[in-house]
């Protein structure tokens, strides 16, 4: 059976061209989900439900130091908190402790910060 051609590009080549593109999206896709369930289940107690603050944590949405921040100082305060000093807002009597994520978690949860929670 002869090969189909669709806008001169073979059928079969257009297909599996569509098809890499959308496996490749698919870790992106699942880490965004994984960013949202882990901050879900490690973050909203202290920074809300919708990253707007709390008594005991401030405001990720909107924040300049998320918003505009490099990936890696966010991962790492994710990783390693901030208590004494280092604290951002120390009228938030709170620490933020370190160990909440592995690198793999704190990845996931930057890009959500940066991405849809900011939407």
């Amino acid at each position: 059976m002869p090969h189909r051609r669709v806008g001169g590009i073979n059928g079969h080549v257009l297909f599996t061209a569509v098809a890499i593109g959308v496996i490749l999206s698919l870790p992106a896709v699942a880490a965004a989900d994984q960013g949202a369930d882990l901050f879900r289940a490690k973050c909203i107690a202290c920074h809300g439900p919708r990253g707007e603050g709390t008594a005991v944590g401030p405001a990720l949405k909107g924040d300049p130091f998320v918003v505009k921040g490099a990936t890696d100082e966010i991962k790492k305060v994710i990783m390693s908190g901030r208590t004494d000093s280092e604290k951002k807002y120390p009228a938030i009597m709170n620490s933020m402790p370190n160990g909440l994520a592995s690198e793999s978690e704190a990845e996931a949860l930057v890009r959500y910060l940066k991405g849809d929670l900011q939407k």
